[in-house]
């Protein structure tokens, strides 16, 4: 049910004022956006990168979402019943100017509108007027409730919504629905190429009186700028949550009365119906038309191909652009994690890909735990889950419970219709046998109300239905009289680390509103069976500019010993937020053998590792352990074995030690000290290693020794 209504009128234009032009270019040089480096608190200055998907997943992420947390920021002085329009904080008239320059930016327009003060006194008044009137209007009366000329002059000058305030309203205006606002005039004065100095005016919903909001969008227009292309949705990618019904295409001055629309997706056509095409006087001239079959949520990336043709008066008389809906949760790329999957005690390092506009990365080391598990409600142990539901209710509650003294609930408390969930955020890995288990019970609910049981594996960015139900119905009569136990294959996700999410949808019925124990959907006992989890998680911060980690007792937040097994993740930062862990890397500690061993059981004070010398006797840790050696007691060069003349050949020849593994043992010749060739081993446990000193004034031989991977 769209509670939001929305009115558009005609604006005067003025002449551009140089002082509004001069404020834009120094606000937007201190605070600004640009593709692969920006603020992600600026709201004006504003430039993306439309046709890269990375840089429009960040702007999404950063810009867009940077207004999200309007609500909290609002802190209105007001009130409604007393006609006090009351002001708003600076930061949530930020919120608000920011998304208008998001949305300029997304089409190739400049993000540098403005907020002037006066403007927004004035719309705070008129939207003010629209929440005590309860109606829209661009020309109220004197009768109208809490009516000020400034108000006023404001609704004849500025996009108006009711149901809505800040950057939902603008998000609204975009948007354009209903009836009358065939001709998207909002959307049209927002993206208007002229567009340059606006103003805003809040008031939230309160006292039983609705939400609204006045955007002053008409005069302060700059001089024509080199006309271009506007389309909403735009050319390039574009998040598909903020793709309306209504598809507009602009160019200043065309004349689209006779113009066409074709679009096509994969090669197919897709039906669509022109709404309007002749409806000047807002922004700049435009072609508005509705296409079916746009899906509201992806997870692959879909394009489509819009041509637009006889197009008459100035400007070329087709154009033809493609449009990519994406979806800004999904990054379209992960870390994969390379090396040995039995590391030694001692550490090792690993190497993983870069990812494209990566700000940083974290690298989780976690233990892998194969005991059985269940997710109750209970105090305790506390519940991994993630609370989605809204406030007025607990979703922990005593009510209605299987075992313990808690159980989770879903439901619609008063007021509210939005979708209500919970998500166990438990890092479980499913075996080859694997079911979802979990007890559910429902009570009061619409039969249209489905209550479902979803998986992902992406770290919550998609979600897949397993197990779906509906409400029980409206008479207590219909009531489940016990908990009804659940088992849901998942063995599909064999070796994958999964949440799994429990989601209460309205699905465009009306719903039951209640939040006792007679109202919703009840859930006791989660598990997954013949899985394993992930606890004891350590994570390590890695720069932007990171290829690699090491596995060591620092970075695991344990000693690593051997036969341990430790699950490795690596996620990026992209765009002011984490995105999910690529793929696992499952490493168990090997036992200690060759020189760790030696090390650890025989001399453990010795330090620097194989290539290390720990005695300053110029001999390496690991060739002392290549010929039985003490690396604690400084030796002299003739302890190791010496080279000899034998029959016209330099040689060096020796039985190798007992008990030592792991080595390679070499040798090198050389006539100039300079230059070293590899010298044949002709022995085995026996080495030896023969050069001829035939024509050679001058000959060398050194010992090579190298620990075997």
């Amino acid at each position: 049910m769209d509670m939001t209504a929305y009115s558009t009128g005609s604006h005067t234009k003025s002449l551009v004022r140089c002082l509004a032009l001069l404020a834009w270019l120094i606000s937007a040089t201190a605070n600004a956006w640009t593709p692969g480096a920006g603020n992600p608190n600026a709201t004006t200055g504003l430039a993306v990168d439309r046709f890269d998907r990375q840089d429009v997943l960040a702007f999404y992420n950063c810009i867009y979402m940077a207004s999200e947390d309007y609500a909290s920021k609002i802190n209105w002085t007001g009130n409604i019943g007393t006609c006090n329009a009351g002001t708003t904080a600076s930061d949530f008239k930020d919120d608000v100017l920011r998304r208008v320059n998001y949305y300029r930016a997304m089409v190739g327009m400049p993000g540098d509108i403005t907020f002037d003060a006066t403007s927004s006194a004035k719309s705070q008044q008129a939207a003010l007027m629209m929440s005590a009137q309860g109606a829209l209007s661009h020309t109220p009366g004197a009768g109208w409730a809490c009516y000020t000329t400034d108000g006023a002059e404001a609704a004849g000058n500025s996009n108006l919504a009711l149901g809505s305030y800040g950057p939902g309203a603008i998000d609204g205006y975009m948007f354009d629905p209903g009836a009358g606002n065939e001709v998207v005039g909002h959307r049209r004065w927002i993206l208007y190429s002229r567009a340059q100095v606006m103003g805003t005016g809040d008031v939230p919903a309160s006292g039983g009186f609705s939400a609204a909001n006045a955007l002053w969008v008409s005069g302060s227009f700059k001089s024509a700028p080199t006309p271009q292309f506007v389309a909403w949705p735009n050319d390039g990618y574009v998040p598909v949550n903020l793709v309306p019904d209504r598809w507009s295409f602009s160019y200043p001055g065309a004349n689209f009365s006779g113009a066409t629309v074709t679009m096509t997706q994969g090669g197919s056509s897709v039906s669509l119906s022109i709404i309007s095409n002749n409806d000047n006087g807002f922004g700049d001239n435009t072609i508005v038309w509705e296409p079916t079959g746009i899906p509201s949520t992806v997870t692959t990336d879909l394009p489509y191909v819009v041509t637009v043709s006889n197009i008459n008066g100035p400007g070329p008389s087709s154009h033809t652009y493609t449009v990519t809906l994406m979806n800004p949760d999904i990054l379209g790329d992960s870390v994969t994690i390379s090396g040995t999957s039995t590391p030694p005690p001692s550490g090792q390092t690993y190497t993983f890909n870069s990812i494209s506009g990566a700000e940083a990365y974290e690298v989780e080391i976690a233990t892998s735990f194969s005991t059985a598990w269940v997710e109750g409600a209970e105090d305790s142990p506390v519940p991994n889950i993630t609370d989605g539901t809204s406030a007025g209710y607990d979703v922990r509650q005593t009510g209605l419970v299987r075992t313990g003294s808690k159980a989770f609930q879903l439901t619609y408390p008063s007021g509210v219709f939005d979708d209500q969930h919970f998500v166990v955020t438990r890092d479980a890995i499913p075996g080859a046998t694997s079911q979802l288990e979990f007890y559910q019970r429902g009570r009061f609910a619409n039969p249209p109300t489905t209550l479902k049981a979803q998986v992902s594996s992406d770290g919550g960015a998609t979600w897949s239905t397993v197990w779906t139900r509906n409400g029980a119905g409206l008479s207590s009569g219909l009531w489940d009289s016990n908990w009804i136990q659940q088992s849901i294959d998942v063995s599909a996700y064999h070796g994958q680390i999964i949440h799994v999410r429990f989601l209460m949808e309205g699905n465009g019925s009306g719903v039951v509103q209640g939040t006792t124990a007679n109202f919703g959907f009840f859930i006791d006992d989660v598990t997954i069976t013949n899985s394993s989890y992930l606890d004891d998680a350590e994570t390590t911060a890695l720069a932007d500019t990171a290829t690699g980690f090491t596995l060591n007792d620092t970075t695991a937040g344990k000693t690593l010993v051997a036969g341990d097994s430790f699950v490795i993740r690596v996620r990026p930062r992209v765009g002011c937020r984490w995105f999910g862990f690529g793929a696992m890397k499952e490493v168990t500690i090997a036992a200690l053998s060759g020189y760790d061993a030696w090390v650890v059981n025989s001399y453990p004070a010795v330090t620097g590792g194989f290539s290390g010398d720990h005695d300053g006797d110029k001999i390496p840790n690991g060739v002392e352990y290549a010929f039985g050696l003490n690396p604690l007691v400084s030796n002299a060069a003739s302890d190791l074995p010496e080279a000899e003349i034998s029959g016209g050949f330099l040689q060096l020849s020796y039985t190798e030690p007992a008990g030592v593994s792991g080595i390679t043992y070499g040798a090198k010749w050389s006539n100039n000290l300079s230059d070293w060739f590899d010298v044949s081993d002709t022995g085995s446990s026996n080495h030896l290693f023969r050069v001829s000193m035939s024509g050679h004034d001058t000959l060398f031989i050194r010992h090579v020794i190298t620990q075997s991977p």
